[in-house]
């Protein structure tokens, strides 16, 4: 009698877990999008945004193919009938707060802005999803190419299109500690071309974003680059948006460009 207890309460146990690991997940935005393209089940997921079906803002935007495109609202999603709803903080806030009012199970993951965070947010997501082991597997390979800090051997200045830059305590720049870079702090959190010209940094890290399509702020990026004279590296754009394991392999590669 008591092997007879043990067993049903091991099979109690395994069928409220499969219970627990929701079989229609929806995610609202592109950071949350990656998040559960890398550590859902195939057939977990019934749709992305459709920032997560570009490939101009995603690499994963393979693996949403076939999935239903959302615009980063509840109502969009609704007739899915998700039994779980992944928003990204205050970006989805009217769209949490819909949900949670039609009793959809819906797990909130705010942009990290440490690599604390992000790990947090990782194995939030893989609980959520009921692969926690697939959370701690992706925080494995991350680490591993992230490695350790390095002593900051080059002084580096991260821009992006229109000339914003990384704040010195954000995590992209954590990120380039990995790389042994330093970012430079700005007063205003923007650079001039006339800045640049006046002081160029060590090293000039550009952050290409749709690279492909003319634009003004990608002219921005190009001239920036011409009128600082100074060394210039550039990184993949898009795993820098969503700063999270995407970036990881990008500082690793980073990191053997500017040996």
């Amino acid at each position: 009698m008591g092997r007879l207890i043990a067993l049903l309460g091991l099979l109690a146990f395994a069928a409220t877990a499969a219970e627990a690991a929701p079989a229609r997940v929806a995610s609202l935005g592109l950071c949350t999008d990656e998040l559960v393209l890398l550590l859902a089940e195939p057939g977990q997921l019934v749709s992305v945004s459709y920032l997560g079906h570009d490939r101009h803002e995603t690499p994963l935007a393979p693996k949403a193919r076939g999935l239903h495109g959302n615009d980063g609202r509840f109502s969009a999603v609704a007739a899915l009938k998700p039994d779980l709803v992944v928003t990204g903080g205050a970006v989805n806030r009217f769209a949490r707060a819909l949900a949670e009012r039609t009793g959809t199970r819906v797990v909130d993951v705010p942009p990290p802005m440490t690599l604390a965070g992000l790990r947090a947010n990782i194995r939030t997501v893989a609980a959520a999803l009921g692969h926690p082991a697939r959370g701690e597997a992706l925080i494995g390979w991350m680490d591993a190419r992230l490695g350790s800090p390095l002593p900051p051997r080059h002084t580096g200045l991260m821009i992006t299109a229109g000339g914003l830059t990384a704040a010195p305590d954000s995590i992209s720049s954590e990120l380039l500690t990995y790389a042994g870079i330093r970012q430079t702090s700005t007063p205003t959190g923007r650079v001039s071309l006339e800045g640049l010209i006046a002081a160029p940094p060590p090293l000039l890290i550009h952050s290409r974003y749709r690279s492909g399509q003319y634009s003004l702020p990608q002219e921005w990026i190009d001239s920036a680059v011409r009128v600082a004279g100074t060394r210039n590296v550039e990184v993949d754009g898009r795993a820098w948006l969503c700063p999270g394991p995407l970036a990881a392999a990008d500082v690793a590669r980073l990191r053997e460009t500017i040996r």
